[in-house]
């Protein structure tokens, strides 16, 4: 189980798609890939819409390959290599634009460490999230970009462990996963509101 002493009990809890934006990209920030692959989990088997999931760092297919998390009918799980990631991006760009879509790059962190050979890879991975930002306006999707990070006085908030700066836009909606007793802290970082996921609720 990903997270102990849950409450088996517990029935009351928001449902992750009302605080998912489509006019925004929703950026979620985490420090442990633990709480990230539960958040994903109980995203993926709430959403309805087809969902084109770009899982970078393996840990999400990972779950899958070991029945951990059973695979839906909606999901399209892409893996994607140095060789492959041009084909999938592009393969994306054209269903985001002709369906309705939730599309889930998980992680960032691995986006830039697939491209890191190219030349100013920084511009390389904003150009992609801006592009895929703006295709999803014309079918009313959504976008999700998972990040591993952490905040700093100085600068904000940077990648982890490169300290990288995220790649955000004023059109980001950031949301922070935390621990808390028994589940998973969902937390808006624009003041909207914290959500609470009792562990028992997550497919993990």
């Amino acid at each position: 189980m990903l997270l102990k002493n849950h409450d088996k009990d517990s029935k009351n809890y928001a449902k992750l798609i009302d605080v998912i934006s489509q006019k925004q990209i929703n950026s979620i920030l985490y420090s442990d890939p633990f709480l990230k692959a539960g958040f994903l989990s109980k995203l993926v088997s709430e959403t309805k819409t087809h969902i084109l999931y770009i899982d970078l760092d393996l840990l999400y297919s990972g779950y899958i390959t070991s029945g951990a998390i059973a695979s839906q009918e909606n999901l399209t799980l892409y893996k994607p290599t140095e060789d492959t990631i041009d084909d999938i991006l592009t393969e994306i760009l054209v269903k985001a634009s002709t369906s309705q879509v939730l599309i889930i790059i998980d992680s960032i962190n691995g986006l830039f460490n697939m491209l890191n050979s190219k030349k100013q890879v920084g511009k390389v991975v904003a150009s992609i999230v801006m592009f895929l930002a703006s295709i999803i306006c014309q079918t009313h999707s959504s976008i999700m970009i998972a990040s591993m990070a952490r905040y700093k006085k100085e600068e904000g908030w940077v990648l982890s462990p490169t300290g990288k700066r995220l790649v955000e836009t004023k059109n980001s909606k950031k949301i922070l996963l935390e621990y808390g007793k028994g589940g998973i802290v969902v937390n808006p970082l624009n003041n909207s509101g914290k959500i609470f996921l009792p562990a028992v609720t997550i497919p993990l």
